[in-house]
């Protein structure tokens, strides 16, 4: 099952959501999002999907430390805010971090 949220007219982008946060989306795999930057559909997340913002998102608004954002398979930590911007078939996959031994 897919969701789509945002502007018309903008940018389709494709949100991964890998299994073990699938209870937080109904079971849903992808999410998609229209939107001008990663930072615009950070925000549609954090108002379309609360149960899964919870988990992404801390107190202060700010991405978690164990939960990695890959844009098109780029670290969105390490990316300048020109290369946040959405285009067509962009991808952010959601990767939380493993821990354990």
């Amino acid at each position: 099952m897919i969701v789509t949220a945002g502007v018309s007219g903008l940018p389709r982008m494709t949100v991964h959501v890998p299994a073990p946060l699938r209870e937080l989306t109904g079971g849903r795999d992808r999410l998609h999002f229209e939107a001008r930057t990663v930072d615009d559909v950070l925000e549609l997340i954090r108002e379309t999907e609360p149960l899964l913002a919870g988990r992404l998102f801390a107190d202060d608004g700010s991405v978690r430390r164990y939960i990695n954002l890959f844009l098109n398979g780029a670290d969105l930590r390490h990316l300048e805010a020109a290369d946040r911007t959405v285009s067509r078939d962009s991808v952010l996959s959601i990767v939380p971090s493993v821990a354990g031994g």
